[in-house]
């Protein structure tokens, strides 16, 4: 059967069916086979057409439907996980479902003693942008919580320099292919069971936590890690029901239900932007200072196209602001750069960690680098305007406002978990195939026209 009819016979047939079972192990059959090019066929399908639809949906019966399909494909034919978790006592399917409602189920902390913890360890969401908007939060509020542990992330490098920077937080380095087949999705499991077994030797299983913010490393929760009552899962995808909540603001409300934080301040801990990068980007003309980033984290549809980009960058341009373009990820955002810069009217330069100041013929500098170091020229601007990416959640992070015009969510309450958190103001332009890009445009411009005029948010540092 062709990988497409097996996609279409998962979502026909209702979860527990034996139709169910039979699409889903066949598609994971195909996904686990020897032949490269149809496991990442069948992997790429089972995760971009089923696992992130289901989850962008962040409705609660499709996270069922989620876990009921991904139990079925870590017993399927060939996964090389089934036998491991037999010896964790997890035979079948249905065992794991089970200690999945139970982890999910509220009241799985009751009889917490925080004085007797002594490490708290946050698993990372992989992506950048989650992990900045959900897994920061939890990071700061269970330091709040749990003054006398080690708080620890666990996850990949280039994340741990984004979110942990300024805080007294371990790393705990692992890796996770996020293009990989499935199989070797699923073997990571066992590099993260080894990371988190270093993270607790010697410990009692009431002295340390695991919190599981939906990472992918477990594959949304499904995979064990630790003993349950060890083990703290925030379930993002169903939380706040119909609400219209940020994914942050709902991982600090879940944090006051658990852990008893105050989830008004918890992870309200604003970065200070260093003197000598004031200095840096200081201006003699006083202009304002605009941080832009056409960056999508690999996603199209993400992207409104050239004539808006084009069209922003010349209206901030004629608003007095100079500006700084992050080239973004891949070669894919660094040509969209080129692109914008060959059609830009202003003159433009190259900006480095070292500046000496804002030079003073320059309407535009590019950066190229880290994203945790373009975090620090977001953290000095006066606004920032960009797509839906991991730089908004940083700049929202950093008390900086933000403008953030959303292409491509699937849905109304996508696009309000995804919406970046901060002290500063938050805009969201929403826009769809029927937007009008001039009027985008011109409400681009007066938002940020306004921004910077009113400054009510303005930090002492700024």
């Amino acid at each position: 059967m062709r990988i497409a009819d097996l996609v279409s016979g998962v979502k026909e047939h209702q979860p527990g069916s034996r139709g169910f079972t039979d699409c889903t192990r066949s598609l994971a059959e195909a996904a686990f086979c020897s032949d490269p090019d149809l496991a990442a066929a069948a992997t790429k399908a089972l995760f971009s057409e089923l696992v992130e639809e289901w989850a962008d949906r962040f409705e609660p019966s499709l996270c069922a439907a989620y876990a009921a399909f991904m139990s079925e494909v870590l017993y399927a034919p060939g996964s090389p996980v089934a036998a491991v978790l037999a010896t964790l006592g997890y035979r079948e399917p249905e065992e794991l479902l089970d200690r999945y409602f139970r982890s999910v189920s509220p009241g799985s902390t009751a009889g917490l003693d925080h004085h007797r913890v002594k490490r708290v360890a946050v698993l990372s969401r992989i992506t950048l942008g989650a992990d900045v908007a959900v897994t920061r939060p939890l990071l700061l509020a269970a330091a709040r919580a749990f003054p006398a542990a080690e708080i620890e992330f666990i996850g990949p490098k280039k994340n741990a320099d984004l979110i942990t920077a300024g805080h007294p937080i371990r790393h705990r380095e692992i890796s996770y292919g996020r293009t990989a087949v499935l199989a070797d999705r699923l073997l990571a499991w066992n590099q993260l069971r080894e990371s988190v077994q270093g993270s607790i030797t010697g410990l009692q299983p009431d002295e340390f936590l695991i919190v599981d913010p939906d990472s992918r490393m477990t594959q949304l929760g499904l995979l064990p890690v630790a003993p349950d009552r060890s083990y703290h899962f925030f379930e993002s995808r169903s939380a706040g029901g119909g609400g219209i909540c940020t994914l942050g603001a709902l991982a600090l409300q879940w944090c006051g239900r658990n852990w008893g934080v105050d989830a008004a301040h918890a992870g309200r801990v604003t970065p200070q932007v260093p003197p000598a990068l004031r200095k840096r980007l200081s201006d003699k003309g006083g202009r304002p200072l605009a941080a832009v980033s056409f960056g999508v984290g690999g996603r199209a549809s993400k992207r409104v196209g050239d004539h808006f980009e084009d069209g922003l960058l010349e209206s901030l341009r004629r608003r007095g602001f100079r500006i700084v373009l992050d080239y973004g990820l891949g070669d894919d955002e660094a040509r969209v750069v080129d692109e914008r810069l060959a059609a830009f009217a202003g003159t433009t330069g190259e900006l480095s960690s070292d500046q000496p100041g804002w030079p003073s013929e320059a309407d535009l500098l590019t950066w190229r680098g880290s994203l945790s170091a373009f975090g620090a020229w977001t953290a000095a601007a006066d606004v920032y305007v960009g797509y839906d990416s991991a730089a908004a959640h940083l700049a929202a992070a950093h008390a900086t406002p933000v403008i953030e015009v959303f292409a491509g969510a699937p849905s109304e309450r996508f696009r309000h978990r995804w919406t970046p958190a901060g002290q500063a103001p938050v805009h969201v332009l929403p826009f769809s195939g029927s937007t009008d890009v001039e009027a985008l445009l011109r409400r681009v411009d007066r938002t940020a026209a306004e921004t910077v005029l009113s400054r009510p948010w303005a930090r002492p540092d700024r």
